[in-house]
């Protein structure tokens, strides 16, 4: 645990540390972990920036020196002190005993030195963060590079919306293309300026050992599920000189069997060969186990005398992405290749979501947090996180909880949507040594499926220049220094150079369809931005309408959403009750997204014009709800040929109107009830042509799936017009269409839907038109509330007739029902689970809604 610190501020002028050291300054109690913005809100001084509109009342705060000070206690023994600052954010000098000892300049590493000798049992430290964009300047060709982005947005969005001021790169400081900080501190289309400064992590004075040890274990091939083949690399660094010295290094499995080996070396890193006889591996968790085994490691010297130890965790699995080519894809001319994950000699459909900081102020992040967030993704049948290149790395206790929970991790590198200055040398070395840094420290999670270089620096190039053509904007970064470190620290796990990126034999179009990974924002944006279609669209909506997913022949899609609002109670808390009206500035400003009228225009063509906030929140959430199941739905009938829909995004870093399937509170929108139900393992997936009504199978299971379905025609009021009984055997890890009938058999109107479901396979349905066109009935819903637990209760609701978009409310954010945004057909019901309550809950004030209990009428 660090300890106590204090916080003052001084003109970014004042650098000499004396004038601080004499208690001239006002000195406030610090929080740290945390950040400057967390201890200036726990003292009163600026109210939460994530409150009302107080994210411009903080933005004084990036423009002062912030000085932290505080006395370290120092551990006994007589080797070298090594002053650890864990968590540095960013530009920061540092003092011992009012000696300068270094300064540092990265987020994405922390900052040690070893100290001399110092004859006390308590050291001062002192720490001056500066502006974290002080001295630098834009660089010229980044600057050329927005500019031609800022003409090449505005000829390809759609017409007829208001033009509005931009968001991410075009309102970027471009001076932070130099600072190794997370891009979406300046402001995204999802997020607002707060760059976050400070100690975001421990400060910590520790005994150097003569001999620090560290170690990743790389599973090097299975063979036929009944062995494996592990090497276990031991690096070393011996401060007193070389010796001989023996490693020996045990792996103890879930049920406790072990096996051992060891080497002998002098210094540097020895190789330990290991072969596990019937090795419980590491599986997604849809696929079998996470197991992990325990990695316990002893040095001992010629003597036999152990004289250093490591240990840790790692999972037995082999994780590969296959680009071989797809030469039988019925939807797309001319060669194509797969972009596969295969874990265990087993191809996956990766089924996830895109993480973005959880907060703007990362220090605030816990482990709780981080492990509820995990939890959340397994629970809505994900098997992948990408982590996103605007903003920072996993934690270890994200990491670990993917571990725990079978998600693989697909890790951008944080580099984002711009070019970078290549040939300023001092950048470069920061890259190179946060990228070694980073690489090392997650090189043992299983979880860790794929680096990517970053995220759209490629396809921006691309767009703009028309080339990736080698020179000074990151070129180097992409296909040199990060590849070169991956192979070094990690590897067994593949390198991408960018998402998108793409195999230029085959396809040399960043983000197109034949190659590589694609992000899908033909939805929502409305322009084609590398899927290749061209059709007329009579209006910007119906460009952007989630119709258009069915023309993406993409290989695999690693983003692709739709903006959806939290639910009132999340709004009433951060903005206040006051606040919540379509036309009130506050609200709108939590629409970081341009131009703004996107949003408005597609509820409006889909549902129809919300008029309250009440309709705006329902609205939206349906749009994006019934937009995403369209789209995973179409990507998963497309596999093998498609092998993974990674949605736009996760979660949110502040209370916003973004893309998340989680509000900042972690309460789940419907989108995120929605993209569970289409992210089930094997999945029946309705699906209405020009020419016919077809039912697939999508199967991510690793067996087959055998099962009667039954397929039924019927009306909103009740009457059943056809039922059609299927059979169906579908092979792991593929999809097949297993009945059709004829379009002119079935009646395509508001009045009809389609509903399929099986003994295994769950329950889906299609509607035959738009939402906003439906003769839904009115619903008289049934509800029982139970009391289960202090913090539990389970909602029973029953209907007589069909009841679309049944949502379990509460005035609690964060408080989440296990399933929502419900069908509910005449004579069914649902009983559904909610937690998170706070203790004490009154049952009376957990509500149940349907659709039309929010339509404007």
């Amino acid at each position: 645990m660090s300890a106590p610190f204090q916080l003052t501020s001084s003109d970014p002028s004042v650098i000499d540390p004396v004038g601080l050291a004499a208690d001239t300054h006002e000195w406030i109690e610090a929080v740290v972990p945390g950040g400057v913005h967390e201890t200036l809100i726990a003292a009163g001084i600026i109210a939460h920036p994530y409150v009302e509109d107080h994210e411009k009342d903080c933005r004084w705060v990036e423009d002062r020196a912030w000085w932290y000070r505080g006395t370290v206690p120092i551990p006994a023994g007589d080797d070298p002190l090594v002053l650890t600052l864990t968590g540095v954010d960013t530009v920061a000098d540092i003092w011992v005993n009012g000696h300068h000892v270094g300064r540092h300049a990265n987020q994405y590493r922390p900052f040690q030195v070893t100290l001399p000798p110092i004859d006390a049992n308590k050291a001062k430290v002192l720490i001056r963060f500066a502006p974290p964009l002080d001295g630098l300047a834009e660089p010229p060709a980044t600057r050329a590079m927005v500019n031609a982005v800022s003409d090449f947005l505005n000829a390809a969005a759609p017409q007829n919306l208001d033009a509005e001021p931009g968001s991410g790169i075009l309102t970027l400081d471009l001076a932070a293309t130099r600072r190794r900080k997370g891009m979406f501190s300046w402001g995204w289309d999802f997020a607002p300026r707060i760059p976050s400064i400070g100690l975001t992590g421990p400060v910590e004075l520790t005994r150097r050992s003569p001999i620090e040890v560290s170690h990743h274990v790389d599973t090097m091939a299975i063979g036929d599920g009944d062995s494996a083949d592990v090497n276990v690399v031991v690096s070393t660094v011996h401060h007193d000189g070389p010796a001989p010295c023996t490693v020996d290094v045990t792996l103890t499995s879930p049920d406790g069997d072990r096996v051992s080996g060891h080497a002998q070396f002098k210094h540097g890193s020895a190789t330990v060969d290991l072969q596990l006889d019937n090795p419980q591996l590491w599986w997604t968790h849809d696929l079998g186990k996470p197991s992990l085994y325990q990695v316990d490691i002893k040095i001992c010297d010629k003597d036999a005398n152990t004289i250093a130890t490591d240990s840790g965790m790692a999972g037995i699995r082999t994780i590969e992405v296959d680009c071989s080519p797809d030469t039988d894809d019925p939807e797309i001319d001319g060669p194509a290749r797969h972009f596969t994950f295969i874990i265990n000699g087993v191809p996956v459909f990766a089924r996830g979501a895109n993480l973005v900081p959880q907060s703007m102020l990362p220090g605030s992040v816990t482990p709780q947090q981080d492990h509820d967030l995990v939890r959340a993704c397994r629970d809505a049948n994900m098997t992948m996180v990408r982590v996103w290149g605007g903003g920072v790395y996993a934690s270890d206790a994200f990491m670990t909880a993917c571990d725990e929970y079978g998600i693989l991790v697909w890790h951008d590198f944080m580099f984002a949507c711009i070019d970078y200055p290549g040939d300023d040398e001092e950048f470069m070395s920061e890259v190179r040594t946060e990228a070694d840094y980073q690489t090392r420290r997650l090189a043992n999670h299983p979880s860790l499926a794929l680096w990517a270089g970053g995220n759209e620096v490629q396809a921006m190039h691309q767009a703009v220049w028309n080339n990736l053509n080698p020179g000074p904007w990151g070129s180097e970064i992409f296909d040199k220094v990060l590849p070169e470190v991956v192979r070094r620290n990690s590897p067994t796990v593949n390198y991408w150079a960018n998402s998108p990126a793409t195999d230029v034999d085959t396809d040399p179009r960043v983000n197109g369809t034949r190659a590589g990974d694609r992000h899908a924002w033909e939805v929502w944006h409305g322009a084609d931005v590398g899927a290749g279609t061209h059709e007329d669209y009579s209006s910007p909506a119906e460009a952007m309408h989630y119709h258009r997913y069915s023309y993406d022949t993409g290989r695999f899609i690693s983003e692709f959403g739709i903006h959806a609002s939290a639910d009132l109670p999340a709004l009433g808390r951060w903005l206040g009750n006051d606040h919540l009206s379509l036309d009130d500035p506050i609200l709108l400003a939590r629409n970081k997204d341009t131009p703004k009228a996107k949003g408005m225009a597609l509820i409006d063509y889909e549902v129809g014009k919300p008029t309250s906030v009440q309709s705006y929140v329902t609205y939206s959430q349906v749009v994006q709800a019934e937009g995403l199941k369209f789209g995973i739905e179409h990507y998963r009938r497309r596999w093998p040929h498609c092998a993974g829909a990674l949605v736009w995004q996760l979660n949110e870093p502040w209370p916003g109107m973004t893309w998340s399937l989680l509000d900042h509170d972690l309460g789940a929108k419907p989108g995120y009830y929605a993209t569970a139900r289409a992210f089930a393992p094997a999945l029946s997936i309705l699906r209405l042509t020009d020419d016919s009504l077809e039912v697939w199978v999508s199967n991510a299971r690793p067996t087959r799936v055998t099962d009667t379905v039954t397929v039924t025609i019927e009306g909103f009021d009740g009457s059943i017009d056809q039922t059609h009984r299927v059979k169906v055997s579908v092979p792991a890890s593929t999809s097949q269409m297993v009945w059709s009938v004829p379009r002119a058999q079935i009646p395509v109107n508001g009045s009809h839907y389609i509903w399929v479901e099986g003994s295994v396979l769950p329950a889906n349905r299609l509607f035959l038109t738009r939402i906003g066109d439906l003769n839904l009935p009115e619903a008289h819903l049934d509800v029982k509330v139970d009391v289960t637990e202090p913090t539990t209760a389970t909602v029973t609701v029953a209907t007589t007739t069909f009841a679309y978009f049944v949502r379990v409310l509460t005035p609690w954010p964060g408080a989440r029902p296990d399933i929502s945004a419900l069908d509910l057909r005449p004579g069914t019901k649902a009983v559904v689970t909610v937690t998170g309550l706070p203790e004490g809950f009154d049952p009376d004030e957990i509500t149940v809604r349907h659709f039309l209990d929010d339509v404007d009428r």
